[in-house]
């Protein structure tokens, strides 16, 4: 809105200074000085000043109606023009002008009477207007109507009453119009002043004032008695102010203010563009297009390049040797050419210590005052750049390790089947002769030899066993996985009913939860299963009323499988230990087994993405968990 008398020459205040404050008195005392010479002649003047400052009222609202802040003054501009046309044809019909066929007062008293209350009832209905929708052709259009209307009535010589008898002067209604138009102009006034929050102070002011003035006019009219009198001449003069002043208001708000606005606006976008081309990350320069001297760069530019600003503004990229590659300068002055523009071409440069510098460079023309300049932006891709390096070498390194790692599979596989063969084979001789021996030589022996045969028989099948189980744990790495919809119910099922079969006469009460389901190597989770459900049935060998349990419950939202039973249990302090291959914990060394069960559960459910742990207490049992 309105801004200080610094900001623009249009001041929106009652007077710009006081050489106008003393024109306008002067203005004001030479029109007194006409009304003494010839009251026509005041009149005649007064009444064109007036008629033509309403038409520069509307002028201004008119073509200023895109930069009003409000529909207020718009309004008042367009009701001014028809409050004008009434106006002149008060000037036209007054007395002795000779323009009407009359010389009666009371035409001229009648188009007085109509502009005012057109004018009054106009300030009053524009406040309604200030957030509201306006169609300025409609509203023209209303006024051109009730403006035809009152002139009818007043033409017609019976409709519209009459104000002014010759012999007698003002008529009873008329008085009283003159009191109702003051009423409606103070009400316009008490409704403005609780608008004045949409107005600037200033224009407020200007505002209030001049329907101030046009009410202490109304109350002068009111009381004369001769269209020549004091009364007469006090409230023209009065009008005459009021009609500046809102003149004044609408130079202030549909003048003033939009270019104080649109420059203040301009300074801000200036303000915003500098602070957003110093503080991007991103390099910016800007630089002539004539010679490519730098005219400003950014503080990312500093920053990369290592090159201060004042260095660097007049210089260009040549002088300060930020081209690596001097090709690279050539292929973007060559794509600028071809296109007017470079958008995202790779380019290498380098900094002041000579350090190289991968960027991603665009380019647009663009003109400041009257100059054709280039706007050049680089996005640093030095770290991408070197991170994709590293990648590459990484990835180079990582082809060449898995081509180790698959020599080595190879080579593990082949050599498992050598160990397989070759301490196959005399174990099988051990196991064959010390069977003839039992058979053949047994009667000729005692008890302690018989037994030593039998220890030798029992050790070469344990020894079978513990190669088989190491030739299997080594294949859960090379086997490849095929994940399918898996029932673990029904398998865990199966699985506890061969362990009854095996053993028949233990009680073993086995809780396994239904319709538990999985994705995953059937072959691979049944292996898991035999491990857990076996491990689970072998520790509680020792109890009387062992309970194994199997089920999944929910962690996190994802699925938790886990087998439990109340057997031996063991120490926390060994939980991650217990899963090392060959691991056999404290005090379970009196159960059977090798030590690699669990190592190979671990190993099967790391290969379906998922984790293993367990939690057991000693002689309370224990849980092993899995997720897949």
């Amino acid at each position: 809105m309105g801004q200080s008398d610094k900001k623009y020459p249009l001041n929106p205040t009652l007077f710009n200074n006081y050489e106008s404050l003393l024109l306008g008195i002067a203005f004001l005392f030479g029109l007194y000085l006409a009304s003494l010479h010839s009251y026509l002649r005041f009149h005649t003047l007064v009444e064109i000043f007036s008629v033509v400052g309403a038409c520069s009222i509307f002028m201004i609202a008119w073509n200023t109606r895109r930069f009003l802040n409000n529909n207020y003054l718009l309004f008042i501009g367009i009701a001014y023009l028809f409050v004008a046309t009434i106006d002149l044809l008060h000037a036209l019909s007054y007395k002795n002008m000779g323009v009407f066929q009359t010389t009666s007062v009371n035409l001229a008293t009648q188009f007085r009477i109509a502009a005012r209350y057109l004018q009054s009832i106009s300030l009053l209905l524009a406040p309604l207007f200030l957030n509201r929708r306006l169609k300025p052709g409609l509203l023209a259009s209303c006024y051109a109507a009730v403006v035809a209307l009152i002139l009818a009535s007043i033409f017609t010589g019976q409709i519209f009453p009459t104000c002014f008898i010759e012999g007698i002067g003002p008529t009873p209604f008329y008085k009283a119009s003159e009191y109702m138009i003051s009423l409606l102009f103070l009400t316009a006034l008490v409704v403005l002043l609780r608008k004045r929050r949409a107005f600037d102070r200033h224009v407020t002011l200007l505002l209030t004032t001049s329907i101030i003035l046009f009410i202490i006019a109304e109350l002068a009219f009111a009381l004369y008695a001769d269209d020549y009198g004091t009364g007469n001449l006090a409230g023209h003069l009065f009008r005459l102010i009021g009609f500046y002043l809102i003149y004044r208001a609408m130079i202030a708000t549909g003048l003033a203010s939009p270019y104080d606005i649109l420059f203040r606006e301009l300074k801000q976008s200036e303000e915003k563009f500098s602070k957003a081309f110093h503080t991007s990350p991103m390099v910016l320069t800007i630089s002539r297009l004539e010679d490519g001297r730098y005219v400003e760069v950014n503080e990312a530019f500093e920053r990369l390049l290592q090159h201060r600003r004042e260095d660097v503004t007049g210089r260009t990229s040549i002088e300060l040797d930020i081209w690596a590659n001097p090709a690279d300068r050539e292929k973007m002055i060559q794509m600028l050419k071809e296109h007017g523009e470079v958008r995202n071409l790779e380019l290498n440069f380098k900094d002041k210590e000579g350090k190289a510098i991968w960027g991603l460079y665009s380019a647009t023309t663009i003109e400041i005052n009257g100059e054709q300049l280039l706007l050049s932006m680089v996005n640093d891709m030095t770290e991408r750049k070197r991170t994709a390096e590293e990648i590459e070498i990484l990835n180079t390194n990582l082809t060449s390790r898995a081509f180790e790692l698959e020599l080595a599979n190879q080579e593990l596989e082949t050599f498992s089947y050598t160990v397989s063969h070759d301490l196959r084979a005399p174990l099988t001789n051990i196991s064959s002769y010390s069977q003839i021996l039992q058979t053949y030589c047994g009667e000729n022996l005692d008890d302690q030899c018989r037994g030593y045969i039998r220890n030798i028989f029992e050790e070469t099948e344990r020894m079978d066993q513990l190669i088989s189980t190491l030739l299997n744990f080594s294949r859960l790495s090379r086997n490849e996985i095929t994940r399918e919809p898996i029932d673990l119910s029904i398998i865990a099922e199966v699985i506890t009913a061969e362990l009854r079969l095996n053993e028949p006469e233990r009680q073993v009460k086995c809780i396994i939860a239904k319709g538990v389901t999985a994705v995953g190597d059937r072959k691979l989770i049944q292996v898991v299963l035999e491990n857990l459900l076996g491990n689970a049935w072998k520790y509680t060998g020792k109890r009387e009323n062992a309970v194994i349990e199997f089920g999944v419950k929910k962690s996190g939202g994802n699925p938790v499988y886990f087998v439990r039973d109340n057997g031996a249990g063991f120490d926390m302090v060994y939980a991650e230990k217990m899963f090392t291959p060959f691991c056999r914990l404290p005090g379970t060394t009196e159960f059977k087994g090798h030590g690699i069960g669990l190592a190979t559960v671990q190993r099967i459910i790391q290969r379906h993405g998922g984790r293993v742990w367990a939690e057991g207490v000693v002689g309370e049992g224990a849980t092993i968990y899995f997720s897949l």
